[in-house]
């Protein structure tokens, strides 16, 4: 689900934040970076300490969720495999996510990330499967590029000030805007996996809600925290329990899982969307 600020004029072209050729304020969805194919590079160089990309690392996050309204244990491993997919002529990364609700896996799901030249991280797709006793159910959400009319947009900016503007996430015609704005700036905190500074605490939520949820990012890690405030629907919190680099052998393991996700959805969970899409490949 862009380096803003003064970084501003990263972002939108003008050191003001206000609209110019180059980016554009809109109600909707925050501050707009047009989607241009050809300021893309090859995500796996991992320019943005902020959410990292490199292929092996790998995150377990945990805490609680509400299911029927009972607060009940929640946990997502995420591995950022090697798979790469181009997405309207970009190279997006996938990263796997596997949760569990009370110890059992509920959701399994691929998000694909973009590094723009800037070094922001793009959200341009992605895909989840519901589970239920170990058993697939049915296809959350299934999405790539800009094809039905979404409005691409940034999850992690290069650079972010307590002044950045909020920005657009990404938008789906006929649904709320997802947008993230600065909340904290260069804060330290702690959480079970260890302490950090210069962490950046941003809400991230629906454009009419943007403080829907906190999270922190550290850099050199990522997000290490979720705490939902009080626009929050699913009041998910979490935070990290362990960060790793995984041996080759499990970045294999992690990368056929998406391959595997992917052929599944091509082949009967949601040929619509990957039917006719490229087919993703190990990067070298």
């Amino acid at each position: 689900m862009a380096a803003i600020v003064s970084t501003v004029a990263a972002l939108t072209g003008c050191t003001d934040g206000s609209p110019d050729a180059s980016g554009s304020q809109t109600q909707g969805c925050g501050t707009e970076v047009p989607f241009d194919a050809q300021n893309f590079v090859d995500p796996t160089l991992n320019t943005n300490p902020y959410y990292p990309t490199q292929p092996g690392l790998q995150w377990v996050r945990g805490g609680s969720t509400l299911v029927g309204g009972r607060e009940v244990p929640y946990e997502v491993i995420s591995t950022m495999t090697d798979v790469i997919r181009v997405i309207d002529g970009v190279p997006a990364i996938a990263m796997l996510d596997e949760g569990t609700d009370s110890g059992e896996i509920n959701q399994v799901g691929i998000d694909y990330f973009a590094l723009d030249r800037d070094g922001n991280v793009w959200i341009l797709g992605a895909y989840t499967e519901d589970y239920e006793g170990g058993e697939y159910t049915n296809t959350e959400d299934a999405w790539l590029g800009a094809a039905k009319g979404q409005t691409l947009g940034i999850l992690a900016p290069a650079e972010v000030t307590i002044d950045t503007p909020m920005w657009c996430i990404g938008e789906i015609p006929g649904e709320d805007a997802e947008v993230g704005m600065p909340a904290e700036i260069g804060t330290q905190q702690c959480v079970a996996f260890g302490c950090y500074d210069d962490v950046r605490v941003v809400q991230e939520g629906t454009a009419g809600a943007p403080d829907n949820e906190n999270k922190s990012y550290a850099p050199g890690v990522g997000v290490i925290k979720n705490v939902p405030l009080d626009a929050s629907i699913h009041k998910d919190r979490f935070e990290l329990l362990n960060f790793v680099e995984l041996s080759p052998a499990g970045l294999t393991e992690a990368s056929n899982m998406v391959l595997a996700l992917e052929a599944h959805a091509r082949e009967s969970a949601a040929p619509e969307v990957f039917g006719a899409a490229p087919i993703s490949t190990r990067a070298e």
